[in-house]
């Protein structure tokens, strides 16, 4: 909204604001807390512009779970809730051309809801042929889930974009190869490397650093639904330090970054850029999984609170405690 306003003659952003920002801006948030900052927030910014909400003003932040189609119920004690429920699913239902957020990502998903896992069942296609992945959990992602929402949402529009932060993992993990398979419409995105977990290093030697602090790599995508634009997939990397990468996202354009255009094929049709020449060599290898037909995810820490202790004895204790069936 600021760079809208930025460019808009003062004269006329009152109107601007009234007219458009706040009828056609949306916002789904989830938890009290910051859809209470959201609303502080924005309307100070609109306050510092100049502009005085009337009574009759709102801004279009509902307090909903973006995933979940709901139908409203009365609350007759609340009813002020009861019209918030209302009003957010009636936004649900339009057609958005814009759609973007910074999603959680969590693999132990809470949204299980059969609307969004049903649209979830379409990423277990490939090639027209179910995954057969043995453990396919990781596209139950919440971040996969958001991703798959902006897309249903595209797919009732003619012409749209999404631009999106997230998990990488998707772009070249097999287990999201159907999900890419069905994501290969216009498809724009770049890469923000950071990821601790793989312990990737920039080109120049130096220690690359995620934009957020958390171990697991983001990327920002940037899909565009438009009818005449020729369907292509292009990624970029930003290497190095996270002020860096911050200044780069901040002042580049779309049309300075060093695209890498890509043409994501079956079987895996891959996001990211890869040796081809290579690929017959790597193929002719052994498969681990026709080597080792069992697999499980290695070892997990769980319940550490249980099973990890300061002394023997406390340890010795607890699992006399868990075997005695009199407890």
């Amino acid at each position: 909204m600021q760079q809208i306003l930025a460019v808009v003659p003062e004269g006329l952003r009152n109107q601007v604001i009234r007219e458009h920002a706040l009828k056609h801006l949306f916002g789904f948030e989830y938890l009290i807390a910051p859809y209470t900052i959201a609303h502080l927030k924005i309307s100070q910014f609109l306050l510092e512009q100049g502009f005085e909400m009337r009574l009759k003003d709102r801004l279009q932040i509902y307090l909903t779970n973006t995933l979940e189609p709901i139908e409203p119920l009365k609350n007759y004690l609340l009813p002020a809730l009861t019209e918030e429920v209302g009003l957010a699913q009636k936004i649900k239902d339009t057609p958005i051309l814009v759609i973007t957020g910074n999603p959680p990502y969590s693999g132990h998903s809470l949204n299980r809801g059969q609307w969004i896992t049903d649209l979830i069942e379409d990423y277990k296609i490939v090639d027209g042929k179910p995954l057969a992945e043995r453990n396919s959990k990781w596209l139950q992602d919440d971040y996969v889930k958001f991703i798959r929402f902006a897309q249903w949402k595209m797919d009732r529009v003619t012409e749209g974009i999404v631009g999106i932060i997230t998990n990488h993992s998707f772009l070249d993990n097999p287990t999201f190869r159907g999900m890419r398979q069905s994501l290969t419409k216009t498809f724009n995105q770049i890469d923000l490397h950071g990821n601790s977990k793989k312990k990737e290093q920039s080109p120049d030697g130096n220690r690359d650093e995620n934009v957020f602090d958390i171990a697991q790599g983001v990327c920002i995508s940037i899909f565009v639904r438009k009818q005449d634009l020729k369907q292509t997939v292009f990624h970029a990397d930003l290497w190095g330090k996270r002020e860096d990468k911050y200044r780069t996202c901040a002042e580049d354009t779309l049309n300075v970054i060093k695209w890498k255009r890509t043409v994501p094929s079956s079987p895996y049709y891959l996001f990211t850029s890869q040796n081809k020449k290579l690929r017959a060599q790597y193929d002719s290898g052994y498969k681990v999984t026709d080597i080792f037909d069992v697999n499980v995810l290695g070892f997990q820490t769980h319940r550490d609170d249980f099973a990890i202790a300061l002394d023997r004895r406390t340890i010795e204790r607890r699992a006399k405690d868990l075997i005695d069936e009199a407890n």
